[in-house]
């Protein structure tokens, strides 16, 4: 009896491992993060571009990374990146009427990524997240709890994520340093339609605390679609600001640090 029981488990957990063929180590989503990681010796370059628009006047932005990942262990991946933002604004900042003027800037990150538990195999898939990055006028120190659950074609993932970042900006010929903390809940749901295409839906909660007070609760959601093919693969998702329970600055969005509108796409090619 005991042998027929573990018989049946064991081809349970077989016929599992192989649905799981249906999201491999692709993304998914584009800002949620899964517990997922690479292969020992496997090599991916994943090229970022997101495009943030309007803070009620004129605003758009472009984010670019370029990254490297690579498998360390059965469990444990790390990944460097190369970062580039360029911002153009009305100089008068969210009040309209002013020229406009463009910044830039430049940095490098760090990643690691730790696997602890199987979204098949265990009950649900629990991993953790680091990521260090310096630039010439900030730091940043970011960490994220990861879960998911695969359930057949359907995908179930979530980030609990703190960031710390510290600043410095001349103004007026004078050096000012600040500081800034953020917690974030990120969730993603994704359905495969067929084996290499999926769509779905992403859903961000972004807070800010600056000086120990809660500056704001900005919230985002939007739909979010995937393909892979055998040596890359591509994921978009479209991300409005959808509502504010904290430092709405324009009707219920927050429009002094965030925009009303992201869009994220990732290309990966394995080497």
């Amino acid at each position: 009896m005991m042998k027929s029981i573990r018989a049946v488990w064991m081809m349970v957990v077989f016929v599992a491992c192989c649905s799981a063929d249906l999201w491999g180590n692709d993304r998914k989503f584009t800002y949620v993060y899964e517990t997922s990681v690479l292969p020992v010796g496997a090599r991916e370059i994943e090229i970022w571009n997101t495009y943030r628009n309007n803070r009620g006047s004129f605003y758009r932005r472009l984010d670019q990374r370029v990254e490297f990942e690579f498998g360390v262990s059965n469990n444990v991946m790390s990944a460097l990146y190369l970062n580039y933002s360029w911002r153009e604004q009305d100089a008068n900042g969210n009040t309209a009427g002013g020229d406009a003027v463009s910044s830039s800037s430049v940095s490098i990150s760090n990643e690691w990524k730790f696997k602890i538990l199987d979204r098949v195999a265990d009950p649900i898939g629990l991993g953790l997240y680091a990521e260090a990055t310096l630039g010439l006028d900030e730091v940043e120190l970011e960490g994220k709890l990861l879960l998911d659950k695969q359930l057949g074609k359907w995908l179930f993932a979530f980030n609990a994520v703190a960031e710390h970042e510290w600043a410095t900006e001349l103004i007026a010929g004078e050096t000012i340093t600040s500081s800034e903390f953020t917690a974030e809940f990120d969730l993603g749901i994704a359905y495969a339609l067929r084996r290499n295409f999926s769509i779905g839906l992403e859903v961000r909660n972004h807070n800010e605390i600056v000086k120990g007070a809660w500056k704001h609760f900005a919230l985002f959601a939007g739909p979010v679609i995937s393909y892979s093919a055998d040596t890359w693969w591509a994921t978009l998702t479209v991300l409005p600001q959808v509502a504010s329970f904290k430092g709405a600055t324009a009707g219920n969005l927050v429009l002094d640090g965030h925009e009303r509108l992201e869009a994220r796409l990732l290309f990966s090619f394995h080497l």
